[in-house]
Protein backbone atom coordinates (compact mmCIF):
# COMPACT_ATOMS: atom_id res chain seq x y z
CA UNK A 1 0.00 0.00 0.00
CA UNK A 2 1.47 3.36 -1.05
CA UNK A 3 1.60 5.71 1.97
CA UNK A 4 -0.64 8.77 1.96
CA UNK A 5 1.14 11.99 2.89
CA UNK A 6 -0.16 13.74 6.01
CA UNK A 7 1.25 16.74 7.83
CA UNK A 8 0.27 16.02 11.45
CA UNK A 9 -0.81 12.54 12.52
CA UNK A 10 -2.01 11.94 16.09
CA UNK A 11 -2.33 8.36 17.32
CA UNK A 12 -4.94 7.92 20.03
CA UNK A 13 -8.12 9.94 20.51
CA UNK A 14 -8.22 9.97 24.29
CA UNK A 15 -7.69 13.05 26.43
CA UNK A 16 -4.17 13.84 25.14
CA UNK A 17 -4.83 13.07 21.50
CA UNK A 18 -8.11 14.96 21.38
CA UNK A 19 -6.48 17.99 23.00
CA UNK A 20 -3.55 17.88 20.58
CA UNK A 21 -5.86 17.67 17.55
CA UNK A 22 -7.94 20.54 18.93
CA UNK A 23 -4.98 22.84 19.47
CA UNK A 24 -3.42 22.05 16.08
CA UNK A 25 -6.64 22.75 14.20
CA UNK A 26 -7.21 25.89 16.25
CA UNK A 27 -3.89 27.08 14.83
CA UNK A 28 -5.05 26.30 11.27
CA UNK A 29 -3.11 23.06 10.83
CA UNK A 30 -4.34 19.89 9.09
CA UNK A 31 -4.68 16.87 11.39
CA UNK A 32 -5.32 13.17 10.99
CA UNK A 33 -6.47 11.69 14.32
CA UNK A 34 -6.35 7.88 14.43
CA UNK A 35 -8.19 5.82 17.07
CA UNK A 36 -8.11 2.02 17.26
CA UNK A 37 -11.54 1.80 18.93
CA UNK A 38 -14.73 3.85 18.70
CA UNK A 39 -14.64 7.38 20.10
CA UNK A 40 -15.39 7.49 23.81
CA UNK A 41 -14.52 3.80 24.31
CA UNK A 42 -13.93 2.33 27.77
CA UNK A 43 -10.73 0.39 27.00
CA UNK A 44 -8.21 3.08 27.94
CA UNK A 45 -7.71 5.91 30.39
CA UNK A 46 -9.98 8.78 29.32
CA UNK A 47 -13.53 7.48 29.64
CA UNK A 48 -15.91 8.05 32.54
CA UNK A 49 -18.01 10.97 33.65
CA UNK A 50 -15.54 12.97 35.73
CA UNK A 51 -11.93 13.50 36.82
CA UNK A 52 -10.47 15.55 39.67
CA UNK A 53 -8.78 18.88 38.99
CA UNK A 54 -6.82 20.64 41.71
CA UNK A 55 -3.82 22.80 42.47
CA UNK A 56 -3.09 20.52 45.45
CA UNK A 57 0.02 18.63 44.41
CA UNK A 58 2.71 17.36 46.73
CA UNK A 59 5.21 17.55 43.85
CA UNK A 60 5.96 21.25 43.25
CA UNK A 61 6.84 20.62 39.58
CA UNK A 62 3.27 19.62 38.78
CA UNK A 63 1.78 22.12 41.20
CA UNK A 64 3.46 24.95 39.28
CA UNK A 65 1.76 23.79 36.07
CA UNK A 66 -1.75 23.83 37.50
CA UNK A 67 -2.51 27.58 37.08
CA UNK A 68 -1.77 27.21 33.36
CA UNK A 69 -3.87 24.04 33.25
CA UNK A 70 -6.85 25.84 34.79
CA UNK A 71 -6.41 28.63 32.22
CA UNK A 72 -6.35 26.09 29.37
CA UNK A 73 -9.66 24.59 30.52
CA UNK A 74 -11.22 28.04 30.86
CA UNK A 75 -10.14 28.86 27.31
CA UNK A 76 -11.64 25.60 26.04
CA UNK A 77 -14.91 26.29 27.85
CA UNK A 78 -15.05 29.72 26.20
CA UNK A 79 -14.37 28.28 22.76
CA UNK A 80 -16.90 25.48 23.20
CA UNK A 81 -19.54 27.61 24.90
CA UNK A 82 -20.13 24.88 27.49
CA UNK A 83 -19.02 24.38 31.12
CA UNK A 84 -16.60 21.53 31.79
CA UNK A 85 -15.28 22.42 35.28
CA UNK A 86 -17.42 22.11 38.41
CA UNK A 87 -16.04 23.69 41.58
CA UNK A 88 -16.50 21.35 44.55
CA UNK A 89 -13.57 22.12 46.80
CA UNK A 90 -11.00 19.46 47.53
CA UNK A 91 -9.42 17.89 50.58
CA UNK A 92 -6.01 16.21 50.74
CA UNK A 93 -5.35 14.05 53.77
CA UNK A 94 -2.71 11.76 55.20
CA UNK A 95 -2.08 10.01 58.53
CA UNK A 96 0.15 11.53 61.17
CA UNK A 97 3.76 10.84 60.25
CA UNK A 98 3.19 10.76 56.51
CA UNK A 99 4.31 13.89 54.68
CA UNK A 100 1.74 14.09 51.87
CA UNK A 101 -0.57 16.75 53.30
CA UNK A 102 2.30 18.92 54.51
CA UNK A 103 3.90 18.84 51.06
CA UNK A 104 0.57 19.77 49.45
CA UNK A 105 0.28 22.73 51.83
CA UNK A 106 3.81 23.83 50.95
CA UNK A 107 3.03 23.72 47.22
CA UNK A 108 -0.17 25.71 47.66
CA UNK A 109 1.65 28.26 49.77
CA UNK A 110 4.33 28.67 47.09
CA UNK A 111 1.63 29.21 44.45
CA UNK A 112 -0.37 31.60 46.59
CA UNK A 113 -3.47 29.42 46.21
CA UNK A 114 -6.10 29.78 48.92
CA UNK A 115 -6.15 26.82 51.29
CA UNK A 116 -6.58 25.86 54.91
CA UNK A 117 -4.69 23.30 56.98
CA UNK A 118 -6.26 21.46 59.90
CA UNK A 119 -6.37 18.21 61.83
CA UNK A 120 -8.68 15.34 61.10
CA UNK A 121 -10.79 16.26 64.12
CA UNK A 122 -11.20 19.83 62.86
CA UNK A 123 -12.10 18.63 59.37
CA UNK A 124 -14.74 16.26 60.71
CA UNK A 125 -16.48 19.24 62.27
CA UNK A 126 -16.43 21.03 58.89
CA UNK A 127 -17.92 18.16 56.89
CA UNK A 128 -20.19 15.57 58.53
CA UNK A 129 -19.65 12.97 55.78
CA UNK A 130 -16.12 12.40 57.11
CA UNK A 131 -14.94 10.68 60.26
CA UNK A 132 -11.16 10.88 60.00
CA UNK A 133 -8.79 9.83 62.74
CA UNK A 134 -8.32 12.94 64.86
CA UNK A 135 -4.58 13.23 64.21
CA UNK A 136 -4.76 13.08 60.42
CA UNK A 137 -3.23 16.02 58.55
CA UNK A 138 -5.71 17.76 56.24
CA UNK A 139 -5.46 20.48 53.58
CA UNK A 140 -8.58 22.02 52.05
CA UNK A 141 -8.49 23.83 48.69
CA UNK A 142 -11.75 25.60 47.80
CA UNK A 143 -10.99 25.84 44.05
CA UNK A 144 -10.51 22.11 43.46
CA UNK A 145 -13.28 20.37 41.59
CA UNK A 146 -14.17 17.98 38.80
CA UNK A 147 -13.92 18.01 35.03
CA UNK A 148 -16.64 16.51 32.85
CA UNK A 149 -14.15 14.03 31.43
CA UNK A 150 -15.92 12.19 28.62
CA UNK A 151 -17.65 15.39 27.56
CA UNK A 152 -14.32 17.29 27.50
CA UNK A 153 -12.73 14.72 25.17
CA UNK A 154 -15.76 14.74 22.87
CA UNK A 155 -15.91 18.55 22.81
CA UNK A 156 -12.28 18.84 21.70
CA UNK A 157 -12.82 16.40 18.84
CA UNK A 158 -15.97 18.28 17.83
CA UNK A 159 -14.02 21.55 17.84
CA UNK A 160 -11.13 20.00 15.89
CA UNK A 161 -13.63 19.09 13.19
CA UNK A 162 -15.26 22.52 13.34
CA UNK A 163 -11.97 24.44 13.19
CA UNK A 164 -10.37 22.21 10.58
CA UNK A 165 -13.28 21.34 8.33
CA UNK A 166 -12.14 19.14 5.48
CA UNK A 167 -8.54 19.38 6.74
CA UNK A 168 -9.42 17.38 9.87
CA UNK A 169 -9.68 13.62 9.47
CA UNK A 170 -10.83 11.42 12.36
CA UNK A 171 -10.29 7.73 11.68
CA UNK A 172 -12.03 5.49 14.21
CA UNK A 173 -11.86 1.72 14.69
CA UNK A 174 -8.55 1.84 12.85
CA UNK A 175 -5.88 -0.15 14.71
CA UNK A 176 -2.26 0.73 14.00
CA UNK A 177 -0.07 -2.34 13.71
CA UNK A 178 3.32 -0.65 13.65
CA UNK A 179 5.24 2.54 12.99
CA UNK A 180 7.93 2.30 10.33
CA UNK A 181 10.87 4.55 11.21
CA UNK A 182 13.27 3.23 8.60
CA UNK A 183 12.71 5.99 6.04
CA UNK A 184 13.00 9.76 6.10
CA UNK A 185 9.48 10.12 7.53
CA UNK A 186 7.56 8.04 10.05
CA UNK A 187 4.98 5.81 8.40
CA UNK A 188 1.93 4.65 10.32
CA UNK A 189 0.83 1.23 9.14
CA UNK A 190 -2.49 -0.50 9.83
CA UNK A 191 -4.65 -3.10 8.13
CA UNK A 192 -6.37 -0.40 6.06
CA UNK A 193 -3.94 2.43 6.59
CA UNK A 194 -0.54 3.73 5.53
CA UNK A 195 0.25 7.34 6.45
CA UNK A 196 3.58 9.08 5.94
CA UNK A 197 3.59 11.85 8.54
CA UNK A 198 5.52 15.08 8.50
CA UNK A 199 5.17 15.02 12.29
CA UNK A 200 3.80 12.08 14.25
CA UNK A 201 2.44 12.56 17.78
CA UNK A 202 1.93 9.28 19.66
CA UNK A 203 -0.70 9.72 22.39
CA UNK A 204 -1.68 6.06 22.57
CA UNK A 205 -1.60 5.64 26.33
CA UNK A 206 -1.27 2.00 27.34
CA UNK A 207 -0.30 1.04 23.77
CA UNK A 208 2.68 3.40 23.47
CA UNK A 209 5.22 0.72 24.33
CA UNK A 210 3.72 -1.58 21.68
CA UNK A 211 3.92 1.09 19.00
CA UNK A 212 7.30 2.51 20.00
CA UNK A 213 9.28 -0.47 21.34
CA UNK A 214 12.53 1.47 21.02
CA UNK A 215 11.36 3.91 23.70
CA UNK A 216 14.21 4.07 26.24
CA UNK A 217 11.90 4.23 29.25
CA UNK A 218 10.25 1.27 30.99
CA UNK A 219 6.47 1.70 31.16
CA UNK A 220 4.07 -0.28 33.34
CA UNK A 221 0.39 -0.61 32.42
CA UNK A 222 -1.78 -1.11 35.49
CA UNK A 223 -5.45 -2.00 35.80
CA UNK A 224 -7.46 0.43 37.92
CA UNK A 225 -10.87 -0.31 39.42
CA UNK A 226 -13.50 2.29 40.25
CA UNK A 227 -16.63 1.96 42.40
CA UNK A 228 -19.73 4.16 42.50
CA UNK A 229 -21.61 4.03 45.81
CA UNK A 230 -25.29 4.80 46.41
CA UNK A 231 -25.49 6.27 49.97
CA UNK A 232 -28.58 6.10 52.14
CA UNK A 233 -28.41 9.87 52.72
CA UNK A 234 -27.48 11.36 49.32
CA UNK A 235 -27.64 14.97 50.60
CA UNK A 236 -24.22 14.61 52.25
CA UNK A 237 -22.53 13.49 49.05
CA UNK A 238 -23.75 15.91 46.40
CA UNK A 239 -21.76 18.54 44.52
CA UNK A 240 -21.71 21.54 46.82
CA UNK A 241 -21.53 19.40 49.96
CA UNK A 242 -18.93 16.69 49.43
CA UNK A 243 -15.55 17.86 48.11
CA UNK A 244 -13.25 15.76 45.99
CA UNK A 245 -10.80 13.97 48.25
CA UNK A 246 -7.38 12.36 48.02
CA UNK A 247 -5.79 10.24 50.72
CA UNK A 248 -2.20 9.02 50.76
CA UNK A 249 -0.79 6.84 53.50
CA UNK A 250 2.72 5.61 54.11
CA UNK A 251 2.82 2.97 51.33
CA UNK A 252 2.18 2.99 47.59
CA UNK A 253 -0.89 0.78 47.98
CA UNK A 254 -2.41 2.99 50.66
CA UNK A 255 -3.79 5.69 48.36
CA UNK A 256 -7.46 6.46 47.65
CA UNK A 257 -9.51 9.17 46.02
CA UNK A 258 -13.12 10.07 45.42
CA UNK A 259 -15.59 12.69 44.29
CA UNK A 260 -19.22 13.66 44.87
CA UNK A 261 -22.20 12.16 43.13
CA UNK A 262 -22.33 13.40 39.53
CA UNK A 263 -24.71 12.67 36.67
CA UNK A 264 -26.69 10.22 38.79
CA UNK A 265 -23.94 7.61 38.86
CA UNK A 266 -23.20 7.59 42.59
CA UNK A 267 -20.20 8.62 44.71
CA UNK A 268 -16.98 7.66 42.94
CA UNK A 269 -14.28 6.05 45.10
CA UNK A 270 -11.18 4.12 44.05
CA UNK A 271 -7.72 3.07 45.12
CA UNK A 272 -4.86 4.75 43.26
CA UNK A 273 -3.04 1.50 42.75
CA UNK A 274 -3.48 -1.57 40.58
CA UNK A 275 -1.80 -4.70 39.24
CA UNK A 276 0.15 -4.75 36.00
CA UNK A 277 -1.89 -5.86 33.01
CA UNK A 278 -1.88 -6.37 29.26
CA UNK A 279 -3.93 -3.53 27.72
CA UNK A 280 -5.34 -5.95 25.15
CA UNK A 281 -6.61 -8.32 27.87
CA UNK A 282 -9.74 -6.32 28.66
CA UNK A 283 -11.44 -7.39 31.89
CA UNK A 284 -14.31 -5.19 33.15
CA UNK A 285 -14.97 -7.17 36.32
CA UNK A 286 -14.29 -5.77 39.79
CA UNK A 287 -14.01 -8.56 42.36
CA UNK A 288 -15.00 -8.72 46.00
CA UNK A 289 -11.44 -8.53 47.42
CA UNK A 290 -10.97 -5.11 45.84
CA UNK A 291 -14.39 -3.92 46.98
CA UNK A 292 -13.48 -4.97 50.53
CA UNK A 293 -10.26 -2.94 50.37
CA UNK A 294 -12.14 0.22 49.36
CA UNK A 295 -14.84 -0.40 51.96
CA UNK A 296 -12.13 -0.75 54.58
CA UNK A 297 -10.78 2.70 53.72
CA UNK A 298 -14.28 4.18 53.77
CA UNK A 299 -15.07 2.62 57.16
CA UNK A 300 -12.38 4.76 58.82
CA UNK A 301 -12.78 7.90 56.69
CA UNK A 302 -16.31 8.18 55.20
CA UNK A 303 -18.29 5.59 57.17
CA UNK A 304 -21.64 6.49 55.62
CA UNK A 305 -20.40 4.97 52.36
CA UNK A 306 -18.72 1.86 53.75
CA UNK A 307 -21.79 -0.37 53.59
CA UNK A 308 -23.64 1.48 50.84
CA UNK A 309 -24.64 -0.52 47.76
CA UNK A 310 -22.40 -0.25 44.71
CA UNK A 311 -24.32 1.26 41.84
CA UNK A 312 -21.71 0.87 39.10
CA UNK A 313 -18.15 -0.30 38.52
CA UNK A 314 -15.55 0.77 35.94
CA UNK A 315 -12.04 -0.21 35.01
CA UNK A 316 -9.37 1.89 33.33
CA UNK A 317 -5.66 1.78 32.59
CA UNK A 318 -2.75 3.73 34.01
CA UNK A 319 0.46 3.85 32.00
CA UNK A 320 3.14 4.49 34.58
CA UNK A 321 6.59 5.90 33.89
CA UNK A 322 9.37 5.75 36.51
CA UNK A 323 8.60 8.01 39.45
CA UNK A 324 5.02 8.46 38.18
CA UNK A 325 6.37 11.20 35.90
CA UNK A 326 4.91 12.35 32.60
CA UNK A 327 6.48 11.29 29.34
CA UNK A 328 6.48 14.13 26.87
CA UNK A 329 9.31 14.55 24.39
CA UNK A 330 10.72 13.78 20.98
CA UNK A 331 11.74 10.19 20.44
CA UNK A 332 15.54 10.18 20.84
CA UNK A 333 17.22 10.73 17.51
CA UNK A 334 14.03 11.97 15.80
CA UNK A 335 12.63 15.45 15.32
CA UNK A 336 9.50 14.15 13.59
CA UNK A 337 8.16 11.78 16.29
CA UNK A 338 6.80 13.03 19.60
CA UNK A 339 5.82 10.59 22.31
CA UNK A 340 3.29 11.71 24.90
CA UNK A 341 0.39 10.49 27.00
CA UNK A 342 1.81 8.02 29.53
CA UNK A 343 0.93 10.31 32.40
CA UNK A 344 1.15 7.82 35.25
CA UNK A 345 -2.47 8.07 36.31
CA UNK A 346 -2.58 11.79 37.05
CA UNK A 347 -2.63 13.42 33.63
CA UNK A 348 -6.23 14.18 32.72
CA UNK A 349 -6.33 17.52 34.54
CA UNK A 350 -3.31 18.61 32.48
CA UNK A 351 -4.52 17.22 29.16
CA UNK A 352 -5.87 20.44 27.65
CA UNK A 353 -2.59 22.19 28.49
CA UNK A 354 -0.53 19.25 27.24
CA UNK A 355 -2.41 19.38 23.94
CA UNK A 356 -1.39 23.02 23.61
CA UNK A 357 2.24 22.18 24.35
CA UNK A 358 2.25 19.24 21.93
CA UNK A 359 0.76 21.38 19.17
CA UNK A 360 3.47 24.00 19.62
CA UNK A 361 6.15 21.32 19.88
CA UNK A 362 4.96 19.65 16.66
CA UNK A 363 4.73 22.92 14.76
CA UNK A 364 8.12 24.24 15.86
CA UNK A 365 10.06 20.99 15.92
CA UNK A 366 11.93 22.28 18.96
CA UNK A 367 11.71 21.07 22.53
CA UNK A 368 12.38 24.58 23.87
CA UNK A 369 8.66 25.41 23.76
CA UNK A 370 8.04 22.85 26.48
CA UNK A 371 9.92 24.85 29.06
CA UNK A 372 11.92 23.82 32.08
CA UNK A 373 8.83 23.08 34.19
CA UNK A 374 8.02 19.89 32.25
CA UNK A 375 9.58 16.67 33.36
CA UNK A 376 11.34 14.93 30.50
CA UNK A 377 11.81 11.27 31.38
CA UNK A 378 12.66 10.22 27.81
CA UNK A 379 16.41 9.67 27.92
CA UNK A 380 18.80 8.33 25.33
Amino acid sequence: MEPIDAKFVVLGAGAMGAATAYHLTRRGEPVTLVEQFALGHDRGSSHGAARIIRHSYADPVYARLMPAAFEAWQSLESDAGTPLYIRTGGVSMSPEGADYASRVAASLGELGVAHRTMTGAQWNRCNPAFSLPATHDVVYEPDAGILAAARAVAVQIELARAHGGARTHVLTETPVRRIDLEGSRPVVIGDRLSLAAERLIVTAGAWVAHLVPQLPVPLRVTRQQVLYFRPADPALYRVGTLPVFIYKGKSEEDAFYGMPEYQGLGVKVARHYGPETDPDAFDPTVGEPYRDIVRGFLRTHLPGLADAPINLTETCLYTVAPGEEFLLDFLPGRTDVIVASPCSGHGFKFSCLIGQVLAELAMSGERTVVGEAWKMPVRA
